[in-house]
């Protein structure tokens, strides 16, 4: 009998993420976790939905559910990084797979079922590679489409397999409950659907289809088509990151970053000509130093073009000594060191142009030079920020990084100064006393207004008279909230010097925020 094209092998790890994520920060497995995207619970372990907690909920209400929960914010990059570790297993006995998530793996049946004999002979032996490697929960399901496939994998005991012949796949997606499509797939039609008495997936594969994208959208047809069993993707090999790491333990403890950076010199270098030989360069690296108390040092390092074997030697330098410039004695002896290159690039793409890039490389060079003398977080760069006061509008992002977080500076947000920028503005705003027509302090009445007209501006014990004022602006944000609360008055002033200055008036103290030229 010939083998369909479509069918398919899906393998699935039941609660991947949360389990990886307690790998990684060796916790034990009956510690409750979840996993928070944007202060929303992305996924959580047994231990967790034991006490009710559940994906969806918001952080505070999993908290209030268990109060001894541990919430960690989830890393998409890392847990792909994680399970392509567990895949190359996979890979290495079947190639050609296709990762579809952190979790969730999907590859042609017919190559690898004609080599070990047997659909089920060669999920069972690619079930068994995995639980070598210490992965318990594992599931496997086989039918004619990715979509079937996954639905089977979904309906199988830990270590099992569940396959759905041929001639039996639609007749299989008809009588799964359409609950098990993802919330996004219906667009939150799923409560209309089952108050119009459609419940399986072969009741809304009945449908009419010029219906159903009348009612739902197009998106909605794409689904009709998964109802009907027919699903047309196809297996898309998944490249798979070559790791490149050291590890290194130290026989004694080192307490000089001098001996660190020379220790492992010779390693780091191998490893910059280990990725130089794949074609490929190194544009983001992990470091992760542990000291002889077991204490875990992790950060990630990105590079503005890519690393050399030097670079690495730098970053390992910068978070070992944290704060510190010198080479003076650590405040713990690091025992351990683990470099690992975690992004990477294609040579091609930054080979220099026709006539060179020689000023960048300059610039970047003595740039770097600066940062080993004085500091990492020494040498900045400036990027907008979020936020209504001045301060908050830029951000400092040390040089060879990029900023952390998504950038929320072209949003909305009411009471930012608007207009003409200042050309100086103070990191931190410095303390001045501005005076009223009546020779006190300027205040501000319940109203938002003020007391008199302002006067004059002292400065450092300096009174400047002031030729003209505008104001007040307010700014009063987070007011349900006693600990966060901010309520500032912002004016504008000249003095008699001809000098422009930003004012801000918060809790009764004047300060100077920013100057103008």
């Amino acid at each position: 009998m010939t083998q369909s094209m479509t069918r398919s092998l899906v393998l699935w790890f039941p609660g991947w993420s949360t389990a990886a994520e307690a790998r990684a920060r060796g916790l034990a497995p009956e510690s409750p976790l979840a996993l928070v995207v944007g202060g929303t619970v992305f996924a959580c372990n047994d231990a967790a939905a034991s006490w009710g907690v559940k994906a969806g909920q918001r952080m505070r209400e999993a908290q209030a559910a268990c109060p001894q929960i541990e919430i960690r914010p989830y890393d998409i990059d890392a847990d792909y990084r994680a399970f392509e570790s567990v895949f190359q297993h996979v890979e290495e006995r079947a190639p050609g797979g296709q990762i579809l998530q952190p979790g969730l793996c999907v590859l042609r049946v017919r190559g690898p079922s004609r080599y070990y004999g047997g659909e089920h002979r060669a999920a069972e032996t690619l079930v068994d590679a995995v639980r070598s490697v210490g992965i318990r929960d594992i599931r496997a399901g086989i039918a004619d489409g990715i979509f079937p496939a996954e639905l089977a994998a979904r309906r199988a005991e830990p270590g099992r397999i569940v396959a759905i012949p041929s001639e039996q796949t639609a007749r299989f997606v008809a009588a799964v409950p359409i609950d098990e499509l993802p919330a996004d797939a219906l667009a939150g039609a799923g409560p209309l659907l089952h108050r119009l008495g459609i419940h399986l997936l072969g009741d809304y594969a009945r449908l009419d289809v010029d219906q159903v994208r009348d009612r739902f959208g197009p998106d909605a047809v794409r689904v009709h088509r998964l109802a009907n069993g027919d699903d047309p993707r196809m297996v898309v090999p998944t490249g798979i990151t070559v790791e490149h790491e050291i590890r290194r333990e130290f026989d004694e403890p080192l307490d000089r970053v001098d001996q660190i950076a020379f220790s492992l010199r010779a390693d780091i270098d191998a490893l910059a000509e280990q990725v130089t030989a794949t074609g490929k360069v190194a544009t983001s690296i992990s470091v992760e130093l542990c000291d002889e108390s077991g204490r875990l040092s992790e950060r990630h390092w990105l590079h503005p073009r890519f690393f050399r074997a030097a670079d690495i030697v730098d970053r390992v330098r910068w978070q070992v000594q944290g704060a510190h410039t010198g080479a003076a004695a650590l405040a713990a002896p690091i025992a351990a060191v683990r470099i690992a290159v975690v992004g990477l690039d294609d040579r091609a793409h930054y080979e220099a142009g026709l006539w060179g890039d020689a000023a960048d490389q300059r610039v970047h060079a003595q740039l770097t030079r600066v940062q080993s003398m004085v500091g990492h977080a020494e040498v900045c760069t400036i990027e907008p920020g979020a936020g209504r006061l001045l301060r908050e509008r830029q951000l400092l992002v040390p040089w060879g990084e990029k900023r952390r977080g998504a950038d929320r500076s072209g949003q909305p947000w009411p009471g930012a100064q608007t207009g003409v920028a200042p050309s100086l503005v103070l990191e931190k705003a410095a303390e001045v006393t501005v005076l009223d027509t009546e020779g006190a302090v300027a205040s501000i009445t319940e109203r938002g207004t003020l007391t008199a007209p302002l006067s004059a501006l002292s400065i450092g014990g300096t009174v400047r008279l002031l030729r003209g004022w505008a104001g007040p602006w307010k700014i009063d944000v987070r007011w349900w909230d006693a600990r966060t609360h901010q309520r500032v008055h912002r004016f504008q002033a000249v003095d008699d010097r001809g000098d422009a200055w930003m004012l801000t008036l918060q809790n009764g103290r004047w300060s100077i925020e920013a100057r103008y030229d």
